[in-house]
Formats: C-alpha cells, structure tokens, sequence
C-alpha cells in the first residue's frame, strides 16, 4: 500500500475496500451506527476507518471527504456526465447515449448471465411482475442499437458479473442492478458501489425483494440493497429521489461552503452572516433535497446536477484541512 498521499495529490490506491465503502455510505448519508451495522462492525472500527481515510485523502472532515470523492467520480451515477472516472472503471467509453424514455412506456430488463447461470428465478420474478425481459448470455451477439432504442424505462441486471461484463449497461446507457448468488459479503458491496451500480441484491432475496428494488431505481435512488445485505426488510413505501429544486442565492452559498468543508461558523465569518442564519438557511437546503445530513445534501446536489465548485487545491494555498467535525 502506497504512503498516504499529500494534500492536492489525491488517489483512491491507497484506500482499502473498508475505507471506500465508509465513504460512499457516508455520501448516502448513513450515520457512524447505521455504517457499523450495515457492515456488520462495531462504531470505533468505523470511526478508526474514517481517521484513516481521512490522512489519505489529506483531509480533516467528511465533509471534506466527500467533496474529494465527488472530485474523483466515486458519486457519478451511470451515464453522468458530471465526472468521468466512475464512467471510465465501468467501460464507458463505449456507450452511447440513448434517447429519454417515454412515459407510460412498458419498461424493458434485460438479464445479463454467464454460461450456466440459473436465471430461473429472475424470469419468474420477472413474470410474476409482469414485466418484459431480454435474456443475454454473455457471448452472444445482442442488438444494442434495438434495445437503446426502447422508448420505455430500461434497466440492466447483472447475474453474477465479470469485470467484462460491466460493459452492457454502459453500452445500454441504462442503470444497472447487481444480482449476486454467493453469500452477502463487503467485497460485492465495494464492487457495486465502485462501478456505479444502482442496486445490489442477493440471490435469495429475488422472489420477494425484486420488484421494490426496480422501483426503487426508476424513482432514482442511488444505491438499494435487499435484506440480505442490510439485515433488515425494504421499506413498504419510499418517496423519491427529488428533482433538482429552485435553490436561493443563499442557499448556494451555504452549498458551495459545504462543498470546501467550512464548518457552519466559519461559513458565517466568510458570508458575514450570523451562524444562526447559516443554521435556518441549511435546515432549509436539506429540506429542499430531501437530505440528512451535509454530506448526503453534497451528493444529491451533485447527482442532481448542481454546480459545486469544490475548491481541491484550497488546503494547498494557506490552511492545511478544516477543522474536524461530526457533520
């Protein structure tokens, strides 16, 4: 593993597997106990891998940290064009893009297997739904040009993927949902979670979980997992990701100081503005976008398409990381 790497010159070599799911998941804005649970650790294991991760990012906050990883792509959604190195893990740079879909379109999925993979019971799933699907064996020759132009929602599941087989929803520009028939692990959720997947589901979840998950992701959640994965069951009812709503003046700059990781006092100083106005205005933001947290209203802003201007090279021009905060 390489030396921790110094402000301004930032890489993903040298976070462990561990360290980059906790990032991820703090951007979906997962608390420490939600992570440590979710991975199946203890609260201080996690804080110790936010520490770390943390020195090889050269940062001080999680705040800060997020914005390093939506600098280096680890939040572009499939098919983003807000970043490209998340695009370019998966094979992107053989996609094309596809037209909007056309509401009240029937939604396509096409199953993407390897050789003797049981797709059995994602076509009854699939069946029971009453949803139409494309069955692709990986090596055949398929129609991408038929199936991009589906005027419909588009959706690609990966039964058991190789790093190959990543290429297809970035052929398809469509999102993709992880099928997996091992037992969960933290491995297939760093997976997943890298290569810009929309959801990840186990195997033996398909039955019952299938069709909530798809949802889910037309309604554009970022990242779903079953019960398998989360030791918990999915929601009966969730309210979507929202679009990207009319921001103030002020609720832009109190955006764009989350994004360089002031802390909400020295937001103040910079807007000469008392904190309590930064604390309304922020309240105020976080409702607008349905977040919890500031670096779960990072994220959204970003993958709603706002324009961040995260500042990388500011620790480098005077004052070394901000100081550390919880959130």
């Amino acid at each position: 593993m390489r030396a921790p790497p110094r402000p301004g010159t930032t890489t993903t070599d040298g976070l462990t597997s561990t360290e980059l799911t906790v990032l991820l998941l703090i951007g979906s804005g997962h608390s420490v106990s939600e992570i440590a649970g979710m991975l199946r650790i203890g609260p201080r294991c996690v804080e110790s891998h936010k520490r770390h991760l943390y020195q090889k990012l050269g940062v001080g906050s999680q705040i800060h940290a997020v914005s390093r990883g939506i600098s280096l792509g680890l939040f572009d959604l499939p098919g983003s064009t807000a970043g490209s190195t998340a695009g370019s893990a998966a094979g992107s740079t053989e996609s094309r893009s596809r037209p909007p879909h056309e509401r009240g379109r029937a939604e396509l999925v096409v199953v993407h297997a390897r050789p003797g993979g049981d797709c059995l019971p994602l076509a009854v799933a699939l069946l029971e739904r009453g949803t139409a699907f494309v069955l692709i064996r990986a090596g055949e020759v398929s129609s991408d040009v038929e199936l991009r132009r589906h005027p419909g929602e588009l959706t690609v599941l990966l039964l058991d993927p190789l790093p190959q087989d990543w290429r297809v929803p970035a052929r398809l520009s469509a999102p993709s949902v992880i099928v997996r028939s091992a037992a969960p692990d933290l491995t297939a959720v760093t997976d997943a979670l890298r290569r810009g997947a929309r959801a990840l589901i186990c195997a033996a979840d398909v039955r019952g979980e299938l069709d909530m998950v798809l949802r889910l992701v037309a309604r554009g959640y970022c990242f779903v997992m079953t019960s398998s994965y989360l030791g918990g069951r999915l929601p009966a009812q969730a309210e979507p990701l929202p679009r990207l709503p009319k921001l103030t003046s002020r609720e832009r700059d109190i955006l764009g100081s989350i994004a360089c990781g002031h802390t909400i006092r020295q937001t103040a100083r910079l807007l000469g503005i008392t904190t309590k106005t930064v604390e309304n205005t922020q309240a105020r933001l976080f409702r607008k976008l349905g977040s919890r947290n500031r670096p779960e209203t990072l994220v959204i802003a970003y993958q709603l398409g706002v324009r961040l201007g995260v500042q990388e090279d500011r620790m480098e021009a005077g004052g070394g990381p901000p100081p550390r905060e919880g959130r």
